[in-house]
């Protein structure tokens, strides 16, 4: 099951530190959100409404995961766009999801990918990957679409995140 937190798979490295998770209620205009609402399956932790910069750490999930999460995010910022204007979600992708973006499988992808783009567009989500991951997958950067920034190390990209007060999700 996705959670909002996710375990650092540290791109193989396996000294990389695990955030601690805090749990918490995701409230906006449209009503009061359990972290359970975030995403179908999903927690939050972290949330803080005087916060607007959030990290999701994700490593190791379904396709139908990791849509589920990018439809509750589009639901909740469609919702009340004004209230999420100053928003910043950056989602490092550090795992075997990373192949659920490549060319090669964007028919079978094609909805998240598109969600994906269409967030990335509009500036509600940040979407970066690891390329550590991807070389050790054997994905190229050229197989990966333009939209998502790629990163050398994903566990470095998410402490320097969190070092710039970005919260974990």
């Amino acid at each position: 099951m996705l959670t909002a937190i996710l375990g650092l798979t540290g791109c193989g490295r396996d000294d990389a530190p695990d955030p601690p998770p805090v749990p918490v209620t995701v409230s906006d205009s449209s009503g009061p959100h359990t972290a359970s609402s975030l995403s179908a399956g999903a927690t939050a932790a972290g949330y803080n409404p005087g916060n607007d910069r959030y990290v999701f750490d994700v490593g190791n999930h379904s396709v139908e995961e990791l849509q589920a999460l990018l439809v509750r995010i589009e639901e909740i910022t469609d919702a009340s766009p004004e209230a999420f204007d100053n928003l910043e979600i950056v989602m490092v992708l550090h795992g075997p999801e990373i192949d659920l973006f490549t060319r090669s499988n964007y028919a079978q992808n094609r909805r998240l990918v598109d969600l994906a783009a269409k967030l990335d567009a509009f500036r509600v989500v940040d979407m970066k990957v690891c390329e550590t991951a991807m070389n050790s997958l054997g994905i190229n950067q050229g197989e990966i679409p333009a939209f998502i920034d790629s990163v050398p190390y994903g566990p470095d990209e998410l402490q320097r995140l969190r070092e710039q007060g970005y919260i974990n999700l």
